[in-house]
């Protein structure tokens, strides 16, 4: 019953870190790290198959894809006649709620959210399994 109310509220938090990450301490490493909170939460819980439930993907997919979008964001300050890492954003004006900017710092933490995320997944899947 516990791991019904801990597990969304651990995600929401780690979502939170992760969107504030570029402004304050945080960031995907963190957000990631309290995402994989809750995943082990869920795998002590309701077991391998609860884990499996709440993370359907392959872990490892995961890594590759949060791989390869940490390294596109870096790629971006490339294309525009930076450095690799350098950050920019895009600006939009939507009617409701005004303006959004969206940054490849965001792009490259959410990189890192799912890498560590896929990482420590990958671990609990390994390391819970029975080894008959």
């Amino acid at each position: 019953a516990g791991a019904q109310t801990m597990v969304p509220t651990l995600m929401l938090f780690s979502v939170y870190l992760l969107v504030v990450g570029h402004d304050v301490p945080g960031g995907g490493f963190a957000g990631g790290l309290i995402a994989s909170a809750a995943l082990l939460l869920v795998f002590l819980a309701f077991g391998r198959r609860g884990l499996r439930r709440a993370f359907p993907i392959d872990p490892e997919t995961a890594m590759g894809f949060g791989l390869a979008l940490a390294i596109a964001a870096g790629v971006v300050g490339l294309v525009f006649g930076g450095t690799f890492l350098t950050y920019e954003y895009a600006e939009w004006t939507v009617p409701v709620i005004g303006d959004i900017k969206v940054s490849t710092l965001l792009v490259f933490d959410l990189g890192v959210y799912i890498v560590v995320v896929g990482l420590v997944t990958t671990g609990i899947f390994r390391l819970g399994s029975d080894p008959s």
